[in-house]
């Protein structure tokens, strides 16, 4: 969670996975930047964050998914996430209209 002065501006959500098969994964469920603090890094930050935590846990793979054509997408891609595809339909906008989502991956050395 990042903070600024008295106020939450940005989270970061890790989801590890309890199946047997999967300890070896993570997947980065939410990450959000409250809109007043864009651009500034912080989605970036949070994001090294998840990743540095998911490391420490031992965690060598990450996956997410992210609404098709939004800003978090050229984030995750400049950040070096590999998009798997897209799923057409996948989730409900603000306005609920249904919008597709990109999945993605991420190797952690």
């Amino acid at each position: 969670m990042a903070r600024e002065e008295h106020r939450i501006v940005g989270t970061i959500g890790l989801r590890l996975t309890a199946y047997p098969t999967g300890r070896h994964r993570a997947e980065v469920s939410k990450l959000l930047v409250h809109s007043d603090a864009r651009g500034q890094g912080l989605g970036r930050a949070l994001l090294a964050h998840a990743e540095r935590e998911a490391a420490a846990r031992e965690h060598t793979l990450l996956f997410l998914d992210t609404e098709t054509g939004s800003v978090a997408e050229g984030l995750y891609r400049r950040d070096g996430w590999t998009p798997v595809g897209t799923i057409p339909g996948f989730a409900h906008s603000p306005g609920g209209t249904l919008r597709p989502t990109t999945i993605f991956y991420k190797h952690l050395s």
